[in-house]
């Protein structure tokens, strides 16, 4: 009786199946899903305002291929939507940092599909670039040519860079809705260890020199605010200033140094610069601050003229370090010392140039040392060559062995009225003469003077980018800006020298002083 139980039940378990309707079972389709591979991966992680942001991304599809698919795409960035197509072209309008997000729907079954990028979007005067500080139409001048590298392609002679750089003509005024001022003589930049570096215009005319936000290039602070009560000392007229990481310096006309030790290095502007003169002992250190790598040194040089009563021409460093036990030498002068073994024949004793005139001088660095070239005049009229390697010791100068040199410049060309710039990467010196630029090796003088390239007017002045690359901005009396390709000068075929030039209508003034601006930190 209990086997028919048995049975009975699963026959009417076989008829229940047999007779159940599966109706979904039309419902169960392929779904061709998709997976949107990462984008933008060779592409930086941050852009600035008004530039075009481009992604291209690729789709994977199930089955292979999407063609039968009915897809809707999304672009969102800082809870906006930038884009709804599948590639991506937007010209940023926002500061944010946040995610760029593509959305891909499937618009038959409302399935979504995604994936993001990490992006920073900051003002486009945060970027690297040449400022250019000019006179025009009697006033005061800011120009900015931003760097923009697009692409780096290999040659015969290395790594070649691709520009697509920014010309931002008279910015202050278009950032700050007021005129810069008038009588512009030099503008610098200082750091601090929160923030990008910021920028100081010393200019003659009203309102005075001025700090500003080197990101934003909005006006902070007067320099006049830095002084005690806001008074600047009797016959002020400041003509450069050197920021170190402690210790900040202005040189006056009259050659006077005035200091101040920063209270924190978080900030561009803490504490008051003072009056009391640099002195190495008795003496007053008065005279022009040098073209020199503070930060890898821990002292900036000055050439120190003294004073009408006190005469003198010789070298100078201003300390700016504090040593391992913590000792703050920020603000302690020294002359550059003797030469232990005696300085070489026919060398020009760096602690007494005696009747030399110092024509130009620069100096760069790294962990081991200081390395210095400069261009004298003899009394007699002619140019000599100097270079050495000076290292520290704490507070102790002294000159690498061996690294003490003089030479004669090459003879048959005419010095007078040239613009010279050395450049710290390869061992040549820059010679502008008019309209054109020549070059030479200074570690080869025997291999002459050659010419390079012909502008369109003369370079009133010239920088190299940052140490190691070799681009040089070149400012332009007409109020153009051209960027050159200086690595491996002598083996360079002309078609590759010209790295970049503003366009025709560009007018960026006459030219009273140009700097690379890092928008670095300390």
């Amino acid at each position: 009786m209990k086997n028919k139980i048995y049975l009975l039940y699963w026959l009417l378990a076989f008829l229940s199946v047999g007779c159940y309707d599966d109706k979904g079972n039309n419902d169960y389709r392929f779904v061709n899903t998709i997976e949107v591979e990462p984008f933008g991966q060779d592409s930086y992680p941050w852009a600035a305002l008004g530039d075009t942001v481009r992604y291209k991304p690729v789709l994977h599809f199930a089955s292979g291929n999407g063609d039968e698919l009915d897809l809707a795409y999304e672009w969102t960035f800082a809870g906006k939507t930038i884009g709804d197509e599948l590639n991506l072209e937007w010209i940023v309008d926002t500061v944010a940092t946040g995610q760029v997000i593509l959305r891909v729907t499937d618009r038959a079954n409302g399935l979504v599909y995604s994936n993001q990028k990490s992006l920073r979007i900051d003002s486009p005067y945060k970027s690297k670039g040449w400022m250019i500080l000019s006179e025009k139409n009697g006033q005061s001048s800011l120009g900015f040519v931003r760097e923009m590298i697009t692409a780096y392609e290999m040659d015969d002679l290395g790594i070649y860079c691709v520009f697509d750089n920014q010309t931002f003509p008279d910015v202050y005024e278009e950032t700050n809705g007021e005129v810069l001022g008038s009588g512009p003589v030099r503008i610098t930049e200082h750091f601090s260890r929160t923030a990008p570096g910021s920028l100081l215009i010393l200019q003659q005319g009203a309102p005075g020199c001025i700090d500003i936000d080197g990101n934003t290039l909005l006006r902070d602070i007067y320099l006049s605010e830095t002084f005690m009560d806001g008074v600047f000392p009797e016959q002020f007229e400041p003509v450069n200033a050197t920021w170190m990481h402690w210790l900040d310096v202005i040189e006056n006309k009259d050659g006077r140094l005035y200091t101040r030790l920063k209270y924190s290095d978080a900030l561009f502007n803490s504490g008051y610069f003072i009056t009391e003169p640099v002195l190495v002992g008795e003496e007053e250190v008065r005279g022009h601050l040098l073209d020199c790598d503070w930060q890898a040194v821990g002292y900036t040089v000055v050439h120190d003229r003294g004073t009408a009563a006190n005469p003198r021409n010789r070298l100078a460093a201003v300390f700016d370090f504090r040593d391992f036990w913590g000792v703050n030498y920020a603000g302690y002068a020294a002359v550059f010392p003797e030469a232990d073994k005696g300085w070489p024949d026919g060398f020009v004793p760096l602690n007494d140039l005696g009747d030399h005139e110092l024509i130009y001088f620069r100096g760069w660095g790294d962990w081991s040392g200081g390395y210095y070239y400069m261009i004298l005049k003899t009394p007699g009229g002619k140019y000599l060559q100097q270079t050495f390697t000076l290292k520290r010791s704490t507070a102790e100068l002294y000159y690498e062995e061996g690294s003490l040199a003089v030479q004669e410049l090459p003879s048959g060309f005419v010095y007078e009225d040239c613009l010279p710039y050395v450049l710290s990467t390869d061992k040549y010196l820059l010679l502008m003469k008019g309209n054109d630029m020549y070059y030479y090796n200074y570690a080869s003088p025997g291999d002459g003077v050659s010419f390079y390239w012909h502008f369109d007017a003369p370079v009133k002045h010239m920088t190299a980018s940052v140490q190691g690359h070799p681009q040089l901005g070149c400012a332009l009396a007409n109020g153009q800006f051209v960027i050159l390709n200086v690595k491996l000068i002598k083996n360079r075929p002309e078609e590759k020298r010209l790295y970049w030039q503003t366009p025709a209508e560009v007018d960026l003034g006459n030219p009273v002083s140009l700097i690379y601006k890092t928008s670095g930190q300390l």
